[in-house]
């Protein structure tokens, strides 16, 4: 008789268990639905995250951890290839904004240089190397000449320019052009670089072939596009927390 006692005070316990899962399950299934998206909204980039610029995810810890440490290495790779300024102000900002982040990867792409010219740099801060890299500018940039130098810069959309200024590496994705990453500009010259969908991603107008045959490289919509194989490394190594910059001088 006690068994049979307790067996029946234990009903209603259960049945609200079951009541409270099947809420749950009901909210799952409605957060799930709400952050689908159909191929038409993610080929347009539409409902794609929008990362606050503090958010932990991007914060690069992967480089010198002594605070100090990795910016005289940064200074001492710039210097060879005149790049002291754009590096200086890299550095400046790192520390006034993200003064904890370390990343182990830092880019300038210096637009002073003819697009037939590697002018992407990426600086290793555990390996003290530089590696180079053919950088496409936007179209709106190049003007009527058609010459291979960006001479006009903008952060208008629709002007299919390239913008100067930093950058900070964000997340990665699928889109047209294959793997991307996304940049979310830093400064007033930049600042509509998600909304403009800058991004870095490979091209078959960048290479080392299209610039022998065209005397330069082919020119984005403002992106910094690269060779397809290089993308993948540039951004697997940029990505979630680096800082990049589009300098040219002043």
């Amino acid at each position: 008789m006690a068994r049979k006692a307790q067996q029946g005070s234990s009903d209603p316990i259960l049945a609200v268990l079951e009541q409270v899962k099947e809420k749950l399950n009901t909210t799952n299934a409605l957060l799930q639905s709400l952050g689908a998206r159909g191929p038409a909204a993610e080929a347009a980039g539409e409902g794609v995250p929008q990362p606050r610029l503090g958010d932990a995810r991007f914060l690069a810890t992967a480089g010198a951890a002594a605070a100090g440490e990795d910016e005289s290495i940064l200074r001492e790779l710039a210097k060879p290839h005149g790049l002291e300024m754009p590096m200086e102000r890299l550095i400046a900002l790192r520390n006034e904004r993200y003064a904890a982040s370390r990343p182990r990867y830092w880019g300038i792409v210096n637009f002073d240089l003819h697009s037939a010219k590697p002018r992407l740099f990426v600086f290793d801060v555990i390996s003290r190397t530089t590696d180079t890299y053919l950088c496409a500018h936007g179209k709106g940039s190049e003007g009527p000449s058609d010459d291979g130098f960006a001479n006009v810069f903008s952060n208008k959309k629709g002007s299919n320019a390239s913008s100067l200024g930093i950058y900070r590496c964000a997340e990665t994705y699928e889109g047209h052009n294959g793997y991307s990453l996304r940049l979310d500009g830093l400064e007033p010259t930049n600042s509509n670089a998600r909304a403009r969908a800058v991004v870095v991603h490979g091209a078959d107008y960048v290479s080392e072939e299209f610039a022998r045959k065209h005397s330069r490289v082919g020119r984005s919509d403002g992106c910094p596009a690269l060779d397809h194989k290089h993308a993948r490394t540039v951004i697997d190594q940029l990505k979630l927390g680096s800082l990049l910059m589009h300098w040219a001088a002043p």
